[in-house]
Parts: C-alpha cells; sequence; structure tokens
C-alpha cells in the first residue's frame, strides 16, 4: 500500500530514504483536509496574494492556476496551490458564507435532505446588526426570501436603543408579529417564535417604536427560515 485508503496520505514503505519527506507531505495533506473550512467558493480566478494555508472550493470552469481542477479543494503551500478532489460526501464550511456545503452526486451543494438530482430542503438564519434609523419604524436591510418559511425572529440589543421606552418587531403591516414591549437596555432580547408563515415577496424586518422617534442604538437580528430548492437545471 502506497497511500491511505480514505484521506490518500502516502505512506512510508520499509527501507525508504528520506521518510520524513513523505510524513509532512502526510501531515501537509492532514492540515488541509481535516476539519476541513475554506475562504471562499465564489472566485473563478485564483487570489493575487494567497496567505500560507489559505483554502478555496475551485468552482466550475476556472482559470488561470485553477484552470482544470473543478470542485477540488484548493490549498496555497510553500509558494503553489496544491489540489484535493473530494470524495463523495465530504462536508465544508464556507467562510464568507457562514454556511455548510457537501460534495454529493459530483459537485458541491448546500441543504438538507439533498436528493440525487439537486433539490434540497434549506435551513438557514439571515442575520445583521441593525443601527437603527432616527424615525419611528427602522427597516433591516436583511429581508424574508420571497418564497420562504418563516419559523421567527430573534433580537439582542447591542448598543442600547434610545427614545422610546420600548419597541415592537415585526413587518409593514404587522408591526409586533414577533414581539413588543421589547426593553432598551443592553442585552435585552427577543426569542420570536410566530405561525410559521410564507413571504412571497422579500420582505425587511420592521422595528417600531409605540411613540416617539428613535435617536440611537442598535440590534443584532436573525430571521429563522426554511426554503426550497428546485432540481439542478439541466
Amino acid at each position: 500500500m502506497s497511500e491511505t485508503p480514505s484521506l490518500s496520505l502516502p505512506v512510508i514503505a520499509p527501507a525508504q530514504a528520506q521518510k520524513h519527506v513523505t510524513h509532512n507531505d502526510a501531515l501537509m495533506m492532514l492540515d488541509a483536509l481535516v476539519q476541513l473550512s475554506v475562504i471562499s467558493r465564489s472566485l473563478t480566478a485564483p487570489p493575487a496574494i494567497p496567505g500560507e494555508g489559505d483554502r478555496y472550493l475551485v468552482p466550475a470552469a476556472a482559470t488561470g492556476d485553477w484552470a482544470g481542477n473543478d470542485h477540488s479543494i484548493a490549498a496555497w503551500h510553500d509558494g503553489a496551490w496544491r489540489f484535493f478532489p473530494p470524495p463523495e460526501g465530504w462536508r465544508c464550511l464556507v467562510v464568507e458564507e457562514g454556511s455548510d456545503t457537501r460534495f454529493l452526486h459530483g459537485r458541491w451543494r448546500q441543504g438538507h435532505a439533498i436528493t440525487s438530482f439537486g433539490s434540497a430542503l434549506f435551513f438557514d438564519a439571515i442575520a445583521e446588526t441593525h443601527v437603527l434609523d432616527a424615525a419611528v419604524t427602522s427597516d433591516t436591510a436583511i429581508v424574508i426570501p420571497q418564497r420562504s418559511l418563516l419559523f421567527g425572529v430573534t433580537c439582542l440589543v447591542t448598543d442600547p436603543v434610545t427614545g422610546p421606552a420600548s419597541f415592537a418587531v415585526g413587518v409593514s403591516g404587522d408591526a409586533q408579529r414577533f414581539g413588543n414591549g421589547i426593553g432598551t437596555g443592553l442585552n435585552s432580547q427577543l426569542n420570536g417564535p410566530a405561525q410559521p408563515i410564507v413571504y412571497w415577496a422579500d420582505t425587511p424586518i420592521r422595528f417600531t417604536s409605540p411613540d416617539v422617534p428613535f435617536t440611537g442604538g442598535s440590534v443584532q437580528v436573525s430571521a429563522h427560515i426554511a426554503r426550497l430548492q428546485i432540481p439542478d437545471f439541466q
């Protein structure tokens, strides 16, 4: 046996010279592949100045030094790219997206209950730190995505809210859907599950004051959703 069966790590042969070369190569492969995470999977060409140990997922039709290595893990080591084709079933965290992806049926896919033709169910939390507008209402930049099923919204006050003595969290037309009477002090929080509802259009989350305008404050806010992924295009 010259390689291990799962990770294809090089094996030291009996009476081999320079055993440290093979051993160190195996260590570098382990360093690249164990607890696998990558910076991004969206770049179609390698970055101009990668850092030692940087890892990426190579998308289809990549160019430059990545050409011909579609779907591989690209790891920068000792001034060169090294490529590792993933076997079926590998998992990877994409740091740029904050999401997990799996290599199934010949490509990296996201979601749960993924079928052989690419349809899937996603569970997700979409979040931002929202600085409140100087108004009675303040809408988030993030939106509840169209065609998603929303289970609820959570919030944490990270900079004390000034102006009103409390506030509500909801959407346009339903200002208190996820909660009202939320405290304005640091670390005040909302755990706002609601009856699940499908949003057919992109919908921001709305913070509403019961009386006077907001004059300051920020809130970490997350929308907890499920959505469907259609099968792959042919």
